[in-house]
């Protein structure tokens, strides 16, 4: 379950980033987005296979920086699309690995 949840956060982080690009024309955004979202998903691919801890380690260091920029950025003005939102999906994701290190 955990897997799948974090791949659902790569999808979501990864087509966010592509958001920031059209709307705004943020490379900045599709590069962090893409980058992001690589990670997560390969992340929870880790988790999937043999290599459980990896992947949640990974995943875990890859939610605390995302939850950490845009938390840092909701502190200057705080915006519900797209900080808000990744804030409340990186809690989501992060209460769920905590409660299944060893999954």
């Amino acid at each position: 379950m955990t897997s799948w949840i974090v791949l659902i956060y790569a999808i979501i982080v990864a087509a966010g980033g592509v958001m920031g690009y059209l709307k705004a024309n943020s490379l900045a955004s599709l590069i962090a987005g893409g980058v992001a979202g690589l990670l997560l998903a390969g992340s929870s691919f880790a988790m999937m296979r043999d290599a459980y801890q990896a992947g949640w380690w990974i995943a875990l260091v890859v939610t605390i920086l995302l939850l950490a920029r845009f938390g840092m950025a909701a502190l200057k003005e705080f915006k519900m699309m797209p900080g808000g939102l990744v804030i409340i999906m990186s809690l989501i994701v992060l209460a769920v690995l905590l409660t299944h290190r060893g999954s």
